[in-house]
């Protein structure tokens, strides 16, 4: 069983999405997920994409069991957030 989390989310947009992944785990979560906000690209190598949106807002309280439902919309290195 996943033990509950209790934090407050970080802003991580601007972020590379591996750092992004790797500070939410220090709280706790182990699985987040990345989308391609341009598109339906995979994200292969996490450092290689940047965080443009959250769906979970800086600041607001993360508790309970929250594994694969914290979501990351990202771009390319390189290309702008739209």
């Amino acid at each position: 069983m996943t033990p509950a989390v209790d934090f407050a989310m970080p802003d991580v947009v601007g972020m590379d999405l591996q750092s992004a992944q790797d500070l939410i785990q220090t709280y706790g979560v182990f699985l987040s997920v990345s989308h391609d906000v341009r598109g339906s690209r995979n994200q292969v190598v996490d450092s290689n994409w940047i965080v443009c949106d959250q769906n979970v807002p800086s600041g607001q309280r993360v508790t309970g069991d929250v594994e694969g439902l914290i979501d990351l919309g990202v771009v390319k290195r390189g290309e702008s957030c739209p």
